[in-house]
This record gives structure tokens, C-alpha cells and sequence, in this order.
């Protein structure tokens, strides 16, 4: 029994085609349509009626829609369409590169989140033929992930795919929505001192350096003398580059924002740096001579002289939790405090964005905390002004 209409779009997409064979009308279909992200071609002739061509094309559809009949792809495009999820993602990656869509910096981050959420699925799939089920497979794994960083690539990879020279795949991906959680982990000056004083001095001048200034932790460890200006009532830090680790070696960008920035130093910013300089160059003073080499010109460094890794910072940040029995932070807590201690000494928020870099405020009002009293001093205003008008209206009665 022939399997009923359940369509308009196999109805309104088939026509078939009449055509005469010595003198007898006899009837052809020759349709194309897509099975999950790709195109397949139904051919056949020799029907002796219009309705028994639709029926076999209907049949036909539902079956392989249905997954009990293989689809037939044309040949054309099984010789053409042979790349890789792999392989397109290779492609893709010299495409963003050359672009400039990202930077090599963010590129190492989504490479590794491709490589360990997509490619073990996906990597020997066709790109082409990447469907729809496939993707949303993808999307039930990672919805309970934070900040699913590989959908938001493979967002971009299906946008870019046919100026990277690919077939797209006829596949979507909705955007992607995260809870936007706020940052509430943050050190108050009390807090800073009692981890200081579970590490040992360089380390404690360290944390104390990212506490007054909001440096990211690769900005730190790809600081030089030379952007540093310590004249009197100018002193200033200037940022110009960025570490990431790359597979255990250091990979040196500009800053994550692509835009050098200038801190002014207080006090305590600046002290920190004399400390870490006393303790890395006894007796010699903080600015080496201009040709000096790399190693005399880091304000941090590892044993060897070299870069000092992001995580090298972020252990020691750890063991001080462990031994002054605070819970864990990282060495962008310290960020995250710099922001909060300067919008609760009354700071305005633009401000506040500029010295840390921000592209925007939003991201900055996650970094950024006010305690109660501070919540409380600013609702409190409103007295006043409420006071200051039932005055006037006592005068005004009088």
C-alpha cells in the first residue's frame, strides 16, 4: 500500500515530466531535494500515469527521510564534497588567520576546544555533509557547560564557510545563550595581606602588583622595564603585550583588547616593583642599560631568565590559598579585585572600564562590586533630598 501525502513539499516540488516513446505517453521523475545536509537526486522512468510517478516519488522521499533507504547523492558532488569536519576546520583556521577574524592567541584556545569537544564526534564526517542531527547532538552535549566556546566556533566555521572556499553544510546553529554569571570572587586588602603573607616575598610583591594595577596574568609576565615610567607624580605602566601558554611555551601577542593601554601606578604598585626588582637584581636598580638582553629586562621571569608562564603565577597563587587556608583564586581574582576596590572608593565605572582595558562597560560591571555600605551610603542620599523638601515646604506653610 503506497505511503499517504504528508507533505506540501514533496507534492509542490514534484512534477513529473511527460515525455513519448513510440507514440505512448509515458512519464518521468527527476527531482532533487536535501537529507540531512545534503543534496539527493530521484531519477526514474517509464511510469504509465502521472499519479503512479507521484507515488513512487513520495514513497521514495519518505523512505530515505525516514532512514530505511539509502539516499543516492549525485555523483558530481561525492567527488567534490570529500573534505573533512577535519579538514574544513584546517582550512577555516588559515582563513580567520589571514582575515584577521582572530588573533593566533585565540586561535590556540579554540583549536583546543575544537579538538576536544568536535573532532572525536565529527573529525572524519564530510563538512557537507554535516546534518542537522549531528549538530544538535553537539548542542545536547555541551548544555550544561558555562561558556561552550567550541559552539560559538562551530557558529562562525558554518558562516565562513563558503568564503573559506567550502560547501556549507545545509545545517543551523541558533545562537548561543549562556547564563551570564556575575564575578563574586574577590579579595578585600585584608584578604590580599593574609595570602601575602603565606608566599614568599616575590610572589607576595606579585600578587600585590596585580591587586593595584588589574593586570591579566600573561600581561604581567610579559612586562619590561621599558614600559615603565617611574617620574615622580607620572608614574605609569604601560601595556603592550600579552603571554598565553602554547603547549608549554610562551606565545607572545598583543593585549587580549588588540590595544595598548597606560595605568598610572599608585604608591603601592610602585613599591611592589622595586620589591620584585630587589629581589631579582640586588643592588642593581630597576631599568638595565637599553641593550640589554631579554633576561635583564623582564620584570618577572622564570629560574632560567626566560618568560614566566601564566600558570607558574597561578600555583603559586594556589599554594598561598592552601597555606593561609583561603579558598582557591586565580590571578584574575586579583583583576577582578582591582575593579571592585576602585567603583567602592567612589570611582565611576568608565573609568574603571578604561583601566582595565574593557571594549565595553557590561563586561566591566561583571568585574566590578559594590559592598553594602557602599549600597547603603548611596540609597541614603535620597534622605536628604527628601529632608531638604519638606523643609522648603515648612517654610513655604509659614
Amino acid at each position: 500500500m503506497p505511503l499517504k501525502r504528508s507533505t506540501n513539499e514533496v507534492v509542490d516540488s514534484v512534477d513529473p515530466i511527460a515525455y513519448e516513446v513510440r507514440g505512448v505517453r509515458r512519464w518521468a521523475v527527476d527531482i532533487s531535494f536535501s537529507h540531512e545536509g545534503q543534496p539527493v537526486r530521484l531519477q526514474r522512468r517509464g511510469f504509465i500515469s502521472r499519479g503512479a510517478a507521484l507515488t513512487f516519488a513520495e514513497t521514495e522521499v519518505a523512505l530515505i527521510r525516514a532512514g530505511l533507504k539509502p539516499a543516492k547523492v549525485p555523483q558530481a558532488l561525492k567527488a567534490r564534497d570529500k573534505t573533512t569536519v577535519a579538514e574544513a576546520f584546517e582550512r577555516l583556521y588559515t582563513w580567520w588567520l589571514e582575515n584577521k577574524r582572530m588573533k593566533a592567541s585565540t586561535l590556540h584556545i579554540v583549536r583546543s576546544g575544537v579538538g576536544k569537544h568536535i573532532l572525536p564526534v565529527l573529525g572524519s564526517v564530510p563538512w557537507s555533509a554535516l546534518s542537522q542531527a549531528q549538530v544538535d547532538g553537539l548542542i545536547t552535549a555541551a548544555k550544561d557547560m558555562h561558556s561552550p566556546r567550541h559552539l560559538l566556533t562551530l557558529r562562525s566555521a558554518l558562516r565562513d564557510s563558503k568564503r573559506a572556499g567550502l560547501t556549507p553544510p545545509a545545517v543551523e546553529l541558533d545562537p548561543i545563550r549562556t547564563e551570564k554569571r556575575e564575578k563574586t570572587d574577590y579579595l578585600t586588602i585584608d584578604q590580599l595581606e593574609k595570602l601575602c603573607k603565606h608566599t614568599t616575598p616575590f610572589w607576595a610583591a606579585c600578587f600585590r602588583l596585580l591587586f593595584h594595577t588589574g593586570l591579566r596574568a600573561g600581561e604581567l609576565c610579559a612586562l619590561e622595564t621599558g614600559d615603565l615610567d617611574l617620574r615622580y607624580q607620572n608614574e605609569v605602566l604601560t601595556v603592550r603585550r600579552t603571554i598565553y601558554n602554547a603547549k608549554g611555551e610562551p606565545l607572545i601577542q598583543t593585549p587580549k583588547s588588540g590595544r595598548q593601554r597606560t595605568i598610572p601606578l599608585n604608591v603601592e604598585a610602585v613599591r611592589a616593583l622595586m620589591e620584585i626588582t630587589k629581589i631579582r637584581f640586588p643592588g642593581r636598580g630597576m631599568f638595565p642599560p637599553a641593550d640589554a638582553p631579554l633576561e635583564h629586562r623582564l620584570i618577572v621571569a622564570n629560574r632560567s631568565g626566560k618568560y614566566l608562564l601564566p600558570g607558574t603565577l597561578r600555583n603559586a597563587i594556589h599554594d598561598a590559598c592552601r597555606r593561609a587556608k583561603m579558598d582557591y583564586i586565580s590571578p584574575h581574582t586579583l583583576r577582578h579585585s582591582f575593579a571592585s576596590a576602585l567603583v567602592n572608593a567612589g570611582v565611576d565605572i568608565f573609568s574603571v572600564a578604561r583601566l582595565l582595558g574593557h571594549s565595553s562597560v557590561e563586561m566591566t560591571m561583571r568585574y566590578s562590586h559594590r559592598d553594602k555600605n557602599g549600597e547603603r551610603a548611596d540609597v541614603t542620599k535620597l534622605d536628604r533630598l527628601a529632608n531638604s523638601h519638606r523643609r522648603n515646604n515648612s517654610k513655604n506653610k509659614s
